[in-house]
């Protein structure tokens, strides 16, 4: 248990009503009272009407022995000054590569959706912070809530990026928005094996039981909490309904970009494999018990993730991704084979929560990136098929999957390539891996420094309002209230969002694009998927 202030008893008054936040704005008006205390926000700089509360800690600081365990619960007694984005979890970040034919915004826009050199914050294991916005006259309300995990490859990322800050969403529709931080890498996946698996998917899984407990002092409803995961995010959303089935804790959830199918994850073989290479390389031996000595002060993280740059590349079976060292690994309690997975789906054993996938039509705009800075030159059909087995097929067997048990399931194709969230020309990136975040949270001038056309601003606001909806009542919302058909195959229920550049959503038969992932001999897929 963590004192927050214990000096003066009325020391959280003073401040409340005198403390000006950074943004130049006095905080009086930001203030939540919990029943342990007072956490006190400050409005933001980009709406001034909403009300930012960061880096508010949802579990205790992952340090000495709490490295590489699963996360311990924090109660905050007394008043927190919620004014500063917490420190991002350890990682390695990538270089900004210059890429062909890049676009003015492009620097702007990838070192946002990237952690990057230049771009990275302070490092700190005592990392397991989440922010919350909400509007200012809403604070006793009771709204929907909105809770993202960023992507980054169970490697690297951050919740502290404008692609995920909640103020412009929440001024648009009352609900309360909140990102967070979690472990990452060896230090969120570290595979020893007398340790436990997977403790950044705990991480996750205890940030949303913070939230259900707290969000109500914060103007939100409890009952409406929905998870939004992209990329490595959103794998582990689609693993939510199976690793935490028992208590799911939210209502709704909703993948971008990827789920379990998406990517292969690491055995219990490589990932011991992997600790012993790192623990050996920095004196704690290559086998048996090295947790204690891994644990040890005298070993800081910057030397931990020193070491696990020294790790040996896993060989994929598509030249169009890498396998990170350091990620998931199928214990079968958090995380399972693929086998695994489709009997407890074929068989209902999963928590039945209603389900949103959604991708974009080119998601190899983005991994075309990172492919030309590791000099890999790919031809189209290698790219092809990795977007088809990574993303189509898999979001359509796991689609058909959860609607056979009669769960309400969204899918959805992001297809529109705006000027200003454009990486680069000739080809254009497209509706890249990752693009459409920036508009669902109304974020894209603010990510690229470029002014929305009209016809992007009409979508913007289409996808802001539809993803309160799904928030709001995930089984129905969007049927009800917009008429979107929940996934079925063989129907035309697949969402292209965007197409030809337009604010216009259409619905389609997905075999145009599932038609191939027979062919594919993909472990997922069987015969009774309808494609």
């Amino acid at each position: 248990m963590v004192v927050l202030s214990s000096i003066w008893p009325y020391l959280g008054l003073l401040i409340a009503s005198l403390l000006v936040g950074a943004h130049g704005t006095c905080t009086e008006d930001c203030v939540v009272n919990t029943p342990n205390g007072r956490i006190i926000g400050h409005r933001s700089s980009i709406r001034p009407e909403v009300c930012e509360f960061l880096g508010i800690p949802y579990a205790a600081a992952p340090v000495g022995s709490l490295r590489f365990a699963a996360p311990e619960a924090q109660i905050l007694e007394g008043n927190f000054v919620a004014d500063t984005w917490g420190a991002d979890c350890p990682q390695n970040p990538s270089a900004l590569f210059a890429y062909p034919n890049a676009t003015i915004q492009y620097d702007r826009v990838f070192t946002s959706f990237v952690s990057t050199t230049s771009t990275i914050h302070s490092q700190s294991e005592d990392c397991l912070k989440l922010n919350i916005w909400i509007k200012a006259d809403s604070l006793h309300a009771n709204h929907p809530t909105l809770m993202w995990i960023h992507g980054g490859r169970h490697a690297s990322g951050t919740s502290n990026t404008l692609f995920y800050n909640g103020a412009n969403f929440v001024a648009a529709e009352n609900a309360v928005f909140v990102t967070f931080n979690f472990r990452m890498n060896i230090f969120g996946f570290p595979g020893a094996p007398e340790g436990t698996q997977n403790v950044g998917l705990l991480d996750h899984h205890m940030a949303a039981r913070w939230t259900s407990e707290n969000i109500k002092y914060f103007g939100g409803n409890p009952n409406q909490i929905s998870l939004f995961g992209q990329s490595s995010g959103a794998t582990a959303v689609g693993n939510w309904v199976y690793a935490f089935k028992e208590n799911p804790v939210v209502a709704g959830l909703a993948s971008h970009s990827g789920n379990q199918f998406s990517f292969p994850m690491n055995t219990l073989e490589l990932a011991a494999k992997n600790w012993y290479n790192v623990s050996g390389t920095l004196g704690c031996g290559t086998s048996g018990a090295t947790l204690e000595c891994m644990r040890s002060p005298n070993i800081t993280f910057q030397e931990i993730l020193a070491a696990v740059k020294k790790v040996p590349s896993v060989p994929t079976n598509s030249p169009a991704r890498s396998q990170p060292p350091f990620q998931p690994t199928q214990d079968n309690i958090t995380w399972f084979s693929t086998k695994e997975y489709i009997s407890r789906v074929k068989t209902g054993n999963l928590a039945r929560i209603p389900y949103l996938q959604i991708h974009g039509d080119h998601e190899s705009g983005f991994y075309r990136i990172s492919a030309l800075a590791q000099g890999k030159s790919l031809t189209e059909d290698v790219w092809r098929e990795f977007e088809q087995e990574s993303f189509d097929c898999a979001t359509a067997a796991e689609g058909h999957y959860r609607s056979a048990l009669g769960i309400p399931t969204y899918r959805f194709r992001y297809m529109a390539d705006w000027e200003n969230t454009r990486l680069y020309n000739s080809p254009s990136s497209g509706a890249y891996h990752g693009v459409e975040i920036h508009m669902v949270t109304g974020n894209s001038e603010l990510v690229s420094g470029m002014a929305p056309v009209a016809a992007q601003a009409d979508l913007t606001r289409t996808l802001i309002g539809r993803w309160w909806w799904f928030a709001a009542e995930a089984a129905t919302g969007l049927t009800n209230a917009f008429g979107w058909p929940h996934y079925k195959p063989g129907a035309p229920t697949l969402g292209l969002l965007g197409i030809g550049n337009s604010a216009s959503i259409d619905f389609v038969d997905a075999s145009t694009y599932d038609s191939v992932c027979p062919t594919l001999d993909l472990d997922f897929w069987d015969d009774t998927i309808a494609a």
